[in-house]
């Protein structure tokens, strides 16, 4: 039962993950792939630096803009 409702969950998650993609690639002109590659980038980039810096993200200086690549 516990298996169910987490995998209930799971794909509850994704459904509103795909539609918030869905809306920024047809908003941005992209393609769905190509947002949501750019989305998993950076899930893997934030994993990646809480775990470099034990859950600590670096501090923004006062008037600086952080921007992507």
């Amino acid at each position: 039962m516990e298996d169910e409702e987490k995998e209930s969950a799971a794909n509850s998650e994704i459904r509103f993950l795909t539609l918030e993609l869905m809306k920024l690639a047809h908003k941005s002109g992209k393609s769905f792939e190509e947002v949501a590659r750019k989305y998993l980038e950076n899930g893997e980039r934030l994993h990646s630096m809480l775990k470099q810096g034990e859950g600590a993200l670096p501090q923004k200086k006062s008037g600086s803009v952080i921007r992507q690549k």
